[in-house]
């Protein structure tokens, strides 16, 4: 950086992953601030949520009226992923090493071919759980279901009150990885960047944390935040904040690396091609 104001972005941008912040939750903030940036919506994209954003309220709570005290209990936001990605389907949450699995003939636990998606009764549980915990009467949907059945199911979840995104989802049906294929509309684009916009600003998550776009909606929530806590996070796949994508991520494997946190918080995901980092190494 040349300018005063550079240098001083770099200095703070830095700061954790220099030792000089442990335990803190600096550089954490700064990182969750960039995605708000990076994700600041257009007019465009806030016309595309105004327009098609759907309420279904089944009972006092935030978007939907009610007493003070039930507009006031916290919001959640659930990411239903159902798309691309799903190359085997699982009615149970996943392990803590969802990509990995024993191998009989290397005598090991090795990487497989393959990843799961869940099923709705997966997220509805621990929206449940949430709602147990936290009270969470309103819910934010983001969901890649191309087959109408994750919208189909909101009705009869009379517990919870359901924001979503109505625009034509038949185009996500799996047919290899969306940033390569040339048959989409400009829903797709749109309604991720809406679906960032309407869900950033929940309390707590429901999603897939071995997927970017839970990651980078729960930034977008962490910058959101109104407390001085970390939003509470349920990933369905086992997939945490400590967890490369490639790593086998069951609990005793994540204590014997013993990984600081700054790591965890930087090292966003080891995938194929290459590390992500959210610091400058240079």
């Amino acid at each position: 950086p040349e300018s005063a104001l550079g240098t001083a972005a770099d200095e703070l941008y830095n700061l954790s992953r220099s030792g000089r912040a442990t335990r803190r939750l600096v550089q954490y903030l700064i990182m969750t601030g960039v995605t708000q940036v990076f994700s600041e919506p257009t007019v465009e994209v806030a016309s595309y949520v105004r327009d098609r954003m759907r309420l279904l309220c089944h009972r006092g709570g935030p978007h939907c009226g009610g007493s003070a005290d039930e507009q006031r209990t916290p919001v959640a936001a659930v990411h239903v992923r159902q798309g691309d990605s799903c190359d085997r389907h699982s009615d149970t949450a996943g392990p803590f090493n969802s990509m990995f699995a024993w191998d009989a003939k290397k005598g090991k636990v090795d990487r497989v071919g393959f990843r799961y998606c869940y099923s709705w009764g997966v997220y509805a549980a621990m929206l449940r759980q949430l709602q147990r915990e936290y009270g969470v009467r309103t819910v934010l949907l983001m969901t890649d279901d191309s087959t109408g059945k994750v919208l189909q199911q909101l009705p009869k979840e009379q517990g919870f009150n359901w924001a979503y995104l109505d625009f034509p989802r038949q185009q996500f049906v799996k047919k290899g990885w969306m940033e390569f294929r040339s048959d989409l509309d400009e829903n797709v684009p749109f309604s991720l960047a809406a679906a960032f916009e309407m869900l950033g600003g929940a309390d707590m998550l429901v999603g897939n944390m071995g997927s970017h776009v839970t990651r980078v909606l729960y930034n977008k929530m962490v910058a959101c935040s109104r407390t001085s806590t970390m939003p509470p996070f349920i990933s369905v796949d086992g997939y945490g904040l400590c967890c490369d994508f490639t790593e086998d991520c069951s609990k005793d494997d994540i204590r014997k690396r013993n990984r600081p946190i700054r790591d965890c918080i930087h090292k966003y995901g080891q995938c194929t091609g290459g590390d992500q980092y959210f610091f400058h190494r240079g």
